[in-house]
């Protein structure tokens, strides 16, 4: 009997495409295969491919001729997984890797129309489906959502945040940066596991500042914010900024994102076996 399986690097991890394998894993009952322990494929079994970063090369190619479906999260076209790193986002042709498995995939579902212009921008040939946003689990709406109320009762601190964050794409230090050259009050919000914590903190502040120096795919961090009730001030470089639903806040970002979750884990499970 075939068996489904979810590729990813870090299974049990905590970051932003972390939490959407999970939620996409659970909803689909799908067995977690840590991508740097993975010895043999199937070919009656079925694939979503998550984070391969780690996986061995003959690995990947070996996919190629399987049945799966790609959950893209950022870019695997090149070594880095940043294209913005070239002009125009373009990655030199004697760069560009993984481009069969794309092309071989039942579907590759990004996040953003910016996400998938990068990959079109770059020649890459593959049956895209635009999510059009992140996925988001029915408890975290729920939490977006019970903050939001407390803090539109009342905020506690009207401040500008910072999101510290030791990944220098993140640029922390630019954030700081701008809110000293522009007198703002600001506070630095330290990074935890414990996901309520750090959402119920951010929740007090009215202001998110965040410069991401990366062309992210979505960002769920300025999307939380904006759920939260929060104004932001940040770049255009990344996807959700760009997207028309992006000027909707609170409880209607919110009510959007459960349309959007339940239509898109829909779409996702026509592929599935």
């Amino acid at each position: 009997m075939s068996k489904l399986y979810f590729i990813d690097d870090f299974p049990d991890g905590v970051g932003g495409s972390e939490f959407v394998n999970s939620v996409v894993a659970k909803r689909f009952d799908a067995e977690f295969l840590k991508s740097d322990e993975i010895h043999t494929l199937k070919k009656d079994d079925f694939y979503i491919l998550g984070n391969l970063s780690l996986m061995h090369p003959d690995a990947v190619t070996a996919l190629t001729k399987l049945n799966y479906i790609i959950l893209e999260h950022d870019y695997k076209i090149c070594e880095s997984r940043h294209p913005w790193r070239y002009d125009n986002s373009i990655v030199p042709k004697d760069e560009r890797i993984n481009y069969d498995l794309y092309k071989n995939a039942k579907a590759v579902f990004v996040q953003t129309t910016d996400h998938q212009h990068i990959f079109e921008d770059n020649d890459v040939e593959a049956n895209f489906v635009n999510l059009e946003s992140s996925i988001w689990s029915d408890e975290d709406l729920d939490l977006l959502e019970k903050l939001y109320v407390s803090a539109m009762a009342g905020r506690t601190k009207w401040k500008y945040a910072v999101v510290s964050s030791e990944s220098w794409i993140k640029n922390t230090e630019g954030s700081e940066t701008f809110c000293k050259a522009n007198q703002l009050d600001y506070d630095l919000i330290l990074p935890t596991y414990n996901r309520p914590f750090f959402l119920e903190n951010l929740s007090e502040y009215s202001t998110l500042v965040f410069f991401p120096i990366a062309r992210e795919s979505c960002c769920r961090l300025v999307v939380e914010a904006r759920c939260l009730g929060m104004n932001v001030i940040t770049s255009k470089n990344y996807g959700a900024v760009l997207e028309p639903w992006f000027s909707l806040w609170g409880k209607d970002l919110i009510k959007l994102l459960r349309k959007n979750t339940k239509r898109n884990l829909k779409t996702i499970e026509t592929f599935l076996p």
